[in-house]
């Protein structure tokens, strides 16, 4: 968990010789910059002697102003309605402070101000960051954009012991044949589900982890709002392609019942979904792993893995200096070449979590893919209403179509009201 809070972070290993230029004509005046939100943002820079740096350069002080997630977004509010946030600069995500913060117009869009070429190269490599954060033709990002995957990032493990022991194709095997699709998931996950002992109960199971609206759908292809032409976020919870990943999640859970909570690194489980930061406690676990990306949905173009946490920094709606304060956040968070940091952060992943030669070849092919392609499901935009009818699907009482349709008129009117669209 340690190792991966810190990769989320950009590496500082250079400045461009733009923004080095750029630096050298402005001058805060000996104004305070504050980075406000629920964690340190300039931790690594202020350890690596950056922020000093950046302070002499741009004749400024650099103070972090940190609260609990919870109570962020009403603090920039509040900043922001008594003026005290000209000079502020806040870390966002797209959960707990995004689109609140757009419901209640208190983000600048950025990019009109900055201009398209500044996001050129965050596009090319850090697309889902840049995406994660944008609403319409608005984008609010600016200076730091994670490149997927991240610390929040979920993989697929699978126990290559159990593969062999029961007689079952590798996923390798079919990753490589094209045939890594949820048909072989599933019937990988049935077979692998035993009762040894006859007591009625399973002893070994197939599945561990497995969240329907998170895993299955990501690995279908498909977001739960998306942009219309006029960059209006519109209910998608009804789409054929989210609809197939309940009617399977609930196949694999309830009919088949092939999912658990536990037991993979005991060796009682054949796959399961393990975020980035759990992937460090299986590199000394007693079990012979294996990784993969997901299985491809029948509605998927590619294959995907699942990301629910991004971080970024935006700026106030009544920013003072919005493109001297990019300028200097570019000093502090800008990789001095994009491409050879998104080649590096590649190999060190797969340096660092993958198992064997077969899911190394895979994911140094996958990750450069995923980290340009990848899309941050987009669920906080998700109404009350809409999960209680999700639930009711999951549960049986109602088709997926029959409960997701039933609440499309609410769950487009939330989502209007948190992206602040108005007809």
């Amino acid at each position: 968990m340690k190792k991966f809070h810190v990769l989320t972070l950009f590496l500082i290993v250079g400045l461009l010789f733009s923004t080095a230029a750029s630096a050298q004509n402005i001058d805060f005046g000996g104004r305070t910059i504050t980075f406000v939100g629920s964690v340190d943002k300039i931790e690594q820079q202020r350890n690596s002697g950056l922020v000093a740096q950046a302070e002499e350069l741009f004749n400024c002080k650099l103070e972090v102003l940190t609260v609990p997630a919870t109570e962020s977004v009403e603090l920039m509010v509040t900043r922001l309605i008594s003026g005290d946030s000209e000079w502020d600069v806040w870390a966002i995500d797209n959960g707990d402070s995004f689109y609140p913060l757009i419901a209640s117009d208190a983000l600048l869009p950025l990019n009109d101000i900055l201009g398209d070429e500044y996001y050129e190269l965050p596009r090319r490599y850090a697309k889902p960051a840049v995406d994660a954060f944008s609403i319409g033709d608005n984008i609010y990002v600016v200076g730091s954009f994670e490149i997927l995957p991240n610390g929040a990032t979920t993989w697929l493990v699978f126990n290559k012991d159990m593969i062999d022991a029961e007689g079952l194709p590798s996923p390798y095997d079919l990753y490589f044949d094209g045939e890594w699709n949820w048909e072989n998931f599933h019937e990988m996950a049935v077979a692998a589900t035993r009762d040894f002992d006859g007591d009625g109960e399973p002893d070994q199971w197939g599945i561990q982890g497995l969240y329907t609206w998170a895993y299955l759908v990501a690995s279908n292809g498909v977001n739960f709002f998306v942009p219309n032409e006029e960059g209006r976020l519109i209910y998608n919870w009804n789409h054929p392609a989210v609809l197939e990943a309940m009617a399977f999640g609930r196949q694999l859970a309830s009919i088949d019942k092939v999912n658990t909570t536990g037991g993979f690194t005991e060796g009682q489980t054949l796959f399961a979904f393990q975020a980035t930061w759990q992937l460090d406690g299986l590199l000394n676990a007693d079990v012979n792993w294996g990784l993969m990306p997901f299985p491809k949905g029948p509605s998927a173009e590619y294959h995907s893995m699942y990301t629910g946490f991004i971080g970024g920094l935006g700026l106030p709606m009544n920013s003072a200096a919005p493109k001297e304060i990019a300028v200097l956040l570019d000093f502090l968070f800008a990789p001095s070449s994009w491409e050879t940091y998104a080649e590096d952060r590649y190999e060190e992943l797969v340096n660092t979590y993958c198992p064997d030669i077969q899911s190394a070849r895979i994911f140094t092919e996958f990750l450069p893919l995923y980290g340009a392609q990848g899309e941050i499901l987009n669920y906080p935009l998700t109404a009350d209403e809409v999960w209680e009818a999700y639930s009711s699907a999951m549960q049986g009482e109602r088709t997926p179509a029959e409960a997701m349709n039933a609440v499309a008129q609410v769950g487009q009117a939330y989502v209007d009201d948190m992206t602040g669209w108005t007809e």
